[in-house]
């Protein structure tokens, strides 16, 4: 029997040495060392900028000792490398290309910082130089180290036994000393501090607590062998730049690079305001999970394409577009590009109707450069694969794939809007401050445009109520059955007997109401003696500068944006589509009585295939053959519009109308009346101008309109008319709403009949409330479901501040339909939803 072998710790170190080459070695000792170092480094800055506790102090002055033992091994260590001649030029490029970087990073930061000014570099310094005195010194003394030992043995003797450390390993150096810049950085300190171990698991306010401490060290533990990865390709990918050389090295420093720069830019197009809460110029993770998100996407091209040049030239056609887009239409209307704006995609002459001349001149210029440059450099720049074999392109492509899934999955899979509290960056973005109330411009500025593209590809459109169960809707049918049966015996008519026009007037609204505006006449005389002697108000418009679509999709089914998730942008192409049975208004009438009219392109915001599946006999647009109108300004006349309502009107029978004009669509452009100029404190000469036309466009409004009525008047049968601006024109500047901003959200209506109607009285309206306020002035009978829309708009509609009571159970039930129709089980019978009929 043998004898079991002692276990000696010596032979086994002797053993693990000789299966390991030198280059391997020195790689890994000097990945520890540096750990160390920069583990001191990171905590110490932590320390400075946090106001550490004593205790905090103490453990910091603990790691020194560690520090100042790797920095003396460091020294011996590099000091066996022979590094070339172009290392301290390499070290200076790097050095230099992480300044811009970080100053980038440091600006998107502080763009809703009001105070924070760009260029004041006195303030704000460009150079970072925490870390200058730790890497001077180290490199000081490796170099003093060297010359001692070249004269006493001499140096070059030893070279050939060297040559196994291979010249890879200046990176190894340059990487490390990356993660150096980075934990010195103040704005490390900034970021850290934001991250969910601070913000959540502080004992001590405004203090770094040694609880704060100890899950630090475990998120550097963890931080910094990725971070040695990462670097360790990004310097590399340095050197195969310059050697025009592709490989996975320089597209992962390209990602990384470009995603920085995409960064700013993105935020920087949506404009700079206020910080959030007083304090938070961001929410906390928003740049950085925006960096990693743009990092990955990019790094996806790349090694999908598999051609360095080719992908690059993508990448910048496309970003250069996207923001350039986010730019023009943030400018118009004061929002972001979005998942459904994507559609627009299909129709591209729509589109840049929509967009200046001069704009659509030098993105298409700009665009071209690009495209020339892409075909010339591919005979000289970076020929060849990135990834020379498909077996690792393959796995790599399929890894990243899956990350995305599962990221994506991570935002889907949320519990009242929360995402669970263990995911890394995503949790901190998402749970910190519940911001989606303010909208998708609000969330894209403090949280990252990025953020609010995930949060729509993966988010419901609207949240199950809880409660929601069939024996809970049946309840509710059973209920509103009973109140729309109290009604009826108050009301005599019904709608499908008489005419109703829905008129959609584009971005009207009166500017006199805007603070610090002037005008020489009243653009509207005509409209406003109509609101004084009818129904009118205030509307509640749920866009500035756009939304026309989600107004109009309101006041057809009555219902409301506002139980919808913020995230949604277009109603018609994100919700509309998943409703199993559409309720409108117009459902009252049959096919044949039941007219749109909108002269532009028949597919906007899908409206052909809207009003195709709302059994619409006609849609009248641009596309409509035999259709004539004339222009005012720039767009199709108000007046043409009308005269087309009136060549449709049948005198013997009842009929639905949805008409949407055009003529006060951006841009804006009218001369007449001359005598008409506006201007507004503080606006620019631009600004001005473009408020001048528009108002001269609302007075040709004006003449139409009160024509249209007085012709409409003369007409034997009964007829209303529900006309409403959809939402303020984006030529306000931000300054305009500073002492009343809910003024960039309200808009003018009024309910007009040609015949004898109660004047009612509702100041202000949202505009799913249209339809239960034209079954009240016309006197008509209502289904149980528009018996809860005129329960909402009495008792809890957008007017009232604070639901209490049986406010707030109307408010439920109405959420509870809502989720019925769109995301639930349809629970609701098809009686709930029919309308009483003169034929029944």
């Amino acid at each position: 029997m043998k004898r079991k072998k002692k276990f000696n710790f010596y032979t086994f170190l002797k053993n693990l040495k000789s299966k390991i080459s030198r280059t391997q070695f020195y790689y890994a000792i000097t990945f520890v060392l540096f750990f160390f170092l920069n583990f001191y480094l990171a905590q110490n800055n932590l320390a400075i900028h946090n106001k550490a506790t004593g205790t905090v102090l103490k453990y910091v002055n603990h790691l020194g000792l560690l520090f100042g033992i790797s920095f003396l091994l460091l020294i011996v260590l590099m000091s066996q490398f022979n590094f070339k001649k172009w290392f301290p030029l390499k070290l200076l490029i790097s050095y230099l290309i992480y300044n811009v970087l970080s100053y980038i990073t440091e600006i998107s930061l502080f763009l809703n910082n009001p105070k924070y000014k760009v260029w004041n570099f006195q303030k704000n310094p460009f150079f970072r130089t925490d870390s200058f005195v730790v890497i001077g010194t180290l490199f000081l003394l490796t170099t003093i180290l060297v010359l001692y030992r070249y004269h006493s043995d001499g140096l070059f003797s030893r070279k050939k036994d060297l040559e196994e450390i291979k010249d890879n390993y200046q990176y190894v150096i340059l990487s490390q000393i990356l993660i150096s810049f980075i934990v010195t950085d103040k704005n490390f300190s900034l970021l850290v501090y934001r991250t969910d171990s601070f913000l959540y698991k502080a004992l001590e306010i405004g203090k770094y607590s040694a609880q704060q401490f100890w899950l630090t060290n475990e998120f550097l533990m963890l931080a910094f062998p990725i971070l040695s990865i990462f670097g360790f390709f990004y310097t590399k990918g340095q050197r195969d730049f310059v050697k025009n050389k592709p490989s996975l090295s320089l597209a992962f420093f390209s990602s990384v690079t470009i995603a920085i720069v995409l960064n700013y830019f993105f935020q920087f197009s949506l404009g700079r305001t206020e910080p959030f809460l007083g304090i938070h110029f961001t929410i906390p993770d928003a740049i950085l999970f925006q960096i990693l998100v743009l990092t990955a996407i990019i790094l996806f091209v790349y090694i999908v394409i598999n051609q360095y040049w080719i992908a690059s030239c993508l990448i910048l056609l496309v970003s250069v577009s996207f923001v350039i887009a986010n730019f023009i239409k943030f400018g118009m209307r004061n929002e972001p590009v979005l998942p459904s704006d994507l559609n627009w995609l299909s129709k591209p002459v729509t589109l840049l109707s929509f967009v200046d001349t001069s704009q659509i001149i030098y993105t298409i210029g700009g665009l071209v450069a690009i495209v020339l440059l892409s075909l010339l450099g591919m005979r000289y720049f970076f020929k060849g694969k990135i990834i020379s074999s498909w077996k690792v392109q393959v796995p790599l492509v399929l890894s990243m794939l899956l990350l995305f899934i599962h990221v994506t999955s991570v935002f889907s899979d949320k519990e009242n809007g929360k995402i669970k509290s263990n995911v890394p960056i995503i949790s901190t973005l998402n749970n910190y401050q519940d911001i989606d109330w303010l909208g998708n411009t609000s969330n894209a500025r403090y949280k990252g445009l990025t953020y609010v593209w995930m949060n729509q590809l993966t988010t419901e459109v609207i949240q199950k109520p809880e409660g929601y169960s069939k024996d809970r809707m049946a309840k509710i049918e059973a209920k509103y059955n009973e109140v729309a049966n109290g009604i009826n015996k108050e009301r005599q008519n019904y709608l499908n007997d008489q005419t109703v026009i829905y008129v959609l007037s584009e971005s009207f609204s009166d500017p006199r109401k805007i603070e610090g505006v002037e005008l020489t006449q009243n653009p509207i005389p005509n409209i406003e003696n109509v609101m004084r002697n009818h129904t009118s108000g205030q509307m509640q418009s749920d866009g500035y500068g756009g939304g026309t679509a989600n107004m109009e999709f309101q006041t057809l089914t009555g219902l409301p944006f506002y139980n919808i998730s913020q995230t949604v942008s277009v109603l018609y192409t994100e919700v509309f589509p998943k409703i199993h049975d559409v309720p409108s208004i117009s459902n009252s009438y049959e096919t044949k009585n039941k007219i749109a009219i909108h002269l532009a392109e028949k597919s906007n915001y899908s409206r052909d295939i809207v009003y195709s599946r709302l059994d619409f006999k006609d849609f009248i647009t641009t596309n409509t053959k035999g259709i004539k109108y004339r222009k005012e300004g720039i767009s199709p006349s108000d007046e043409s519009t009308y005269d087309i309502v009136l060549e449709n009107i049948t005198p013997q029978k009842g009929q639905f109308f949805s008409v949407m004009t055009m003529q006060n669509h951006s841009p804006w452009l009218e001369a007449n009346p001359e005598t008409l100029d506006a201007k507004g404190v503080g606006f620019s000469d631009e600004e001005n101008s473009k408020l001048t036309f528009y108002s001269r466009l609302l007075y040709q409004t004006d003449s139409a309109t009160q024509d249209f009525l007085e012709k409409l008047s003369k007409i034997d049968k009964k007829i209303t008319v529900v006309f409403y601006g959809d939402h303020l024109p984006g030529l306000y500047p931000e300054s305009a709403f500073k002492n009343y901003p809910e003024g960039q959200y309200q808009t003018d209506y009024f309910i007009w009949s040609n015949f004898d109607a109660p004047k009612l009285d509702y100041p202000l309206v949202n505009s799913s409330d249209f339809s239960a306020m034209v079954f009240e002035q016309t006197n008509s009978k209502v289904s149980p479901y528009y018996a809860l829309l005129t329960e909402v708009l009495k008792k809890a509609s957008v007017d009232k501040k604070a639901l209490e009571g049986e406010a707030k159970e109307i408010a439920e039930d109405m959420k509870m339909v809502e989720y019925d129709l769109i995301s639930g089980k349809g629970y609701l019978s098809q009686s709930f939803f029919e309308v009483p009929s003169a034929k029944n």
